[in-house]
């Protein structure tokens, strides 16, 4: 799904405040400057991609700015690449250097350090994309992020060339994409960066066993999140669609104390668990619910989600009701 956000309809006077308090919605709180915050226009268009997510801005020129004061340990830590698609130049900046990047290159920063990132420094109005996803998807330690933020990676022939022409056909169709072809394409996306930024750096190898491991963990469990919905979602098709072994999948699993089956139940009752108590939902029978999670027999959801959450899925939802009520 894709979800579209546009100052078109917004009085013009409220605009710059609309900006800024989306954008804190949309990333993370940060600064927002403009050179017309009177009547500014943009839009915006947030997608899945998978793990990742995926933002096409379509801006007047703007520079926003993430202090120390608005970052804190209670916000995900999260990995940004920023790239033009069209238009004007930006700036990124972090960490004391500066990356001017041109249409098809890119640069990354961390959400959890400092950072400016200004769009259209040459007055133009620009379209950009930002991918955001956790770090660990790339098999980067610490030194390696910090090493990578706010450099300028350009789009020159070859390998550099096809990065920049897959992110940006990303861009233009993202809204486009099954949930299946989004995650395919993310981890597509994840690889083609790996392999690039390999090159950047000039290393053959990516990280220790252990930061490889974690990275594959996490990939595979953002494509279980993706697929609960499916009622056939098992480990063995898990482990067919990552190119392993099932044996290798259920030991991934289980070096965090985890079992495949258990992680993806748990998955779908928290899931059902959120959408019983979604005011939005509340026409939703509660089979409906479970079906939408991926339970094929209601039966059978409603014994694991009592054994979960120590009552009945129409009891929990009328008491979640009453709370919710009550706290109004």
């Amino acid at each position: 799904m894709s979800t579209l956000v546009t100052t078109a309809d917004i009085p013009p006077a409220d605009r710059f405040d609309f900006i800024r308090d989306m954008s804190a919605t949309m990333w993370v709180p940060m600064e927002c400057r403009g050179r017309c915050p009177t009547d500014y226009r943009g839009e915006f268009r947030a997608s899945g991609l998978g793990p990742m997510q995926v933002v096409v801005l379509d801006i007047m020129p703007i520079t926003v700015r993430r202090t120390t004061a608005m970052i804190s340990h209670a916000d995900p830590n999260m990995l940004k690449l920023f790239l033009v698609c069209a238009g004007g130049a930006s700036v990124v900046d972090q960490g004391g250097r500066q990356a001017r990047l041109s249409v098809g290159e890119f640069a990354f920063y961390d959400t959890r350090r400092p950072y400016e990132v200004s769009c259209g420094v040459d007055e133009r109005p620009t379209r950009v994309m930002t991918f955001m996803f956790p770090p660990s998807l790339l098999p980067l330690s610490p030194s390696g992020r910090k090493h990578l933020s706010a450099v300028r990676i350009p789009a020159t022939a070859g390998m550099g060339d096809l990065t920049a022409q897959f992110l940006l056909q990303l861009a233009g169709n993202v809204e486009d994409y099954s949930p299946t072809e989004a995650a395919r394409l993310s981890a597509a996306a994840l690889e083609i960066l790996a392999t690039r930024l390999a090159r950047e750096l000039e290393v053959d190898d990516w990280g220790t066993p252990e930061d490889r491991r974690h990275a594959l963990l996490v990939t595979v469990q953002g494509f279980i999140q993706q697929h609960l919905s499916d009622p056939q979602l098992s480990p063995a098709g898990v482990a067919a669609y990552h190119h392993m072994s099932l044996r290798s999948l259920h030991q991934l699993f289980h070096d965090e104390g985890l079992t495949v089956a258990g992680w993806i139940r748990s998955r779908r009752l928290e899931r059902c668990r959120r959408d019983l108590t979604d005011p939005s939902l509340a026409a939703h029978p509660v089979a409906a619910i479970a079906a939408r999670c991926g339970f094929a027999s209601a039966a059978d959801f409603s014994r694991a989600f009592r054994a979960a959450h120590g009552l009945p899925p129409g009891e929990y939802r009328r008491f979640a009701r009453v709370v919710n009520a009550s706290a109004r």
